[in-house]
């Protein structure tokens, strides 16, 4: 800064705080807070395990969320990093704070650093109540989790997102352990099928930005993203088809199971089957139309598919909480 030699004291520290406001909101740009929506897949065991009336779930549950939040904001700034000079070629990405110079790396590495030893340290504190040497993992497996989600994501930022299909295996384990690690806060052993399900709806959403990626930007896709070489519309196509036939198939496995009709009391589930197929094909189309690559623009700009998810879940919770009553336990046999 070109300040004068003789400037008076009041004047002189205008541009450190005006520069310091500029880093502030350049931080906090990279912590993504938009994204922390995607942490919502920790609540979907109190929701399947029927847990919503118990105030201390709900206390774990949140906590592990906003552990997660915390933890997701440190790998996005380090992702950010690392990413910081292919960025730069990419039309968009380039105005990401680290990227067009606006955050230092310095700043976004200690903040990160923060932000992980924070995350962690929720972690621990929750973990320590659930520390039991008689169940499995010693009740330890919410930290395991949270751990695995750490490793695999700074892998992930740190070379294994230029590995063809593995990237995107990748992004959708990192959903899995985050509904793992929500089942591990409540102390509900994970079921398969939340395991299976998640994977295969996540696949399918991480593939999808990868076409959108490569419609978008075209030949510039590869320059950006170093993977998208292998990737191309006619192969992304097959794997997409692929990935959601596979998050229906499940879905609808899982809402026929034995063991969930069993614990329901009916399979009354399966009526919710309809609202999941059309909230997976508008995703689809809406990819294709709007040529966006992030899922979490695509969702927060389309209401419909706000709409969609709010009555899944009221139709989840209510056949829950009433579907195996007389009035409707004998519809489907």
């Amino acid at each position: 800064m070109n300040l004068q030699p003789f400037q008076q004291t009041g004047t002189a520290s205008r541009p450190s705080q005006a520069s310091n406001g500029s880093m502030i909101v350049a931080l906090i740009k990279s912590l993504r807070i938009a994204h922390w929506i995607k942490n919502l897949f920790v609540f979907a065991a109190i929701l399947f395990a029927r847990k919503w009336n118990q105030s201390n779930a709900w206390i774990m549950t949140i906590s592990t969320f906003i552990s997660f939040c915390l933890l997701s904001s440190a790998i996005y700034l380090i992702n950010d990093i690392a990413d910081r000079n292919s960025d730069r070629a990419h039309p968009e990405k380039r105005n990401r704070p680290i990227a067009s110079g606006q955050l230092s790396i310095t700043v976004a590495g200690i903040s990160a650093g923060i932000l992980l030893l924070a995350g962690a340290g929720i972690i621990a504190y929750l973990s320590a109540g659930l520390y039991e040497p008689t169940r499995h993992l010693a009740g330890l497996g919410l930290a395991a989790w949270a751990g695995a989600y750490v490793v695999i994501n700074l892998a992930y930022s740190l070379g294994l997102k230029n590995k063809p299909i593995i990237d995107v295996i990748i992004i959708a384990m990192g959903f899995v352990f985050r509904a793992m690690a929500g089942a591990e806060a409540i102390s509900v052993i994970t079921s398969p099928w939340l395991v299976i399900c998640t994977f295969t709806l996540c696949l399918f959403i991480a593939l999808a930005k990868r076409r959108g990626e490569i419609i978008s930007l075209g030949e510039q896709a590869s320059q950006t993203r170093r993977v998208n070489y292998f990737y191309s519309p006619t192969n992304i196509e097959h794997m997409l088809a692929v990935s959601a036939g596979l998050a229906i198939l499940t879905y609808m496995l899982y809402c026929l199971a034995d063991q969930t009709v069993e614990r329901i009391g009916s399979a009354n589930l399966i009526w919710t089957i309809p609202i999941v197929v059309y909230g997976m094909f508008r995703y689809y189309c809406l990819t294709l139309a709007t040529k966006k690559a992030d899922p979490v623009e695509v969702l927060l700009h389309d209401k419909v598919l706000w709409v969609v998810g709010i009555v899944w879940l009221l139709c989840i919770i209510i056949i829950l909480q009433w579907g195996s009553s007389s009035v409707v336990k004998g519809i489907i046999q």
